[in-house]
């Protein structure tokens, strides 16, 4: 008898994942759970406003935890994994041959740090921005110490999923919470 509830269990699991339920099932356990938000009040800096393109959080009047959270998480959905690609150039002599094969992935290497690395960062904001203004949500400028204590920068290395879900919660509650003090971004 427990094999057949195993799986029912199972069955259930699968298709509210296949129906897209399941983040939705996920969110009221979540809820459940004290999500603890670091302090969103700082005294402005000259510095900090020049960053603010980087460091900012999400604000939407009227939005629920669970309506934050799943509008994050589809917004991640879209920002997560990009790439940045070197093309190669026909033309080039070195890059072709032996000492260019060789070549090749040492210097791809050096031009993802240098310019991959950035560009992912960039793009991720740039998504993250676009995904979240097309649902209503409006930015708000934030000094980096704060914005790292709940995000992420998987331009390098990705962070593990439980951690990346917990920022995503943190970002939600606050996303929910209480109008900010300070003017938005445009």
């Amino acid at each position: 008898m427990k094999r057949f509830a195993m799986q029912g269990q199972i069955a259930t699991a699968l298709l509210l994942m296949l129906t897209g339920q399941a983040a939705h099932a996920q969110t009221a356990t979540e809820t459940a759970q004290p999500i603890t938000i670091p302090s969103l009040q700082f005294a402005e800096q000259p510095e900090m406003v020049k960053a603010y393109d980087k460091y900012f959080y999400f604000f939407r009047e009227q939005t629920s935890f669970a309506d934050a959270l799943a509008d994050l998480r589809e917004c991640d959905g879209y920002a997560r994994g990009l790439a940045y690609r070197v093309t190669n150039d026909p033309h080039d002599l070195l890059g072709q041959g032996i000492v260019g094969s060789l070549m090749a992935p040492v210097g791809a290497l050096i031009a993802d740090r240098l310019f991959g690395v950035p560009e992912r960062r960039k793009a991720r904001r740039t998504n993250m921005r676009v995904c979240m203004g097309y649902k209503g949500y409006h930015r708000y400028g934030l000094p980096q110490a704060i914005w790292q204590s709940f995000n992420f920068d998987d331009a390098i290395h990705e962070p593990v999923e439980a951690d990346r879900q917990h920022m995503l919660m943190q970002q939600a509650k606050i996303a929910s919470g209480d109008r900010p003090d300070k003017p938005e971004l445009k």
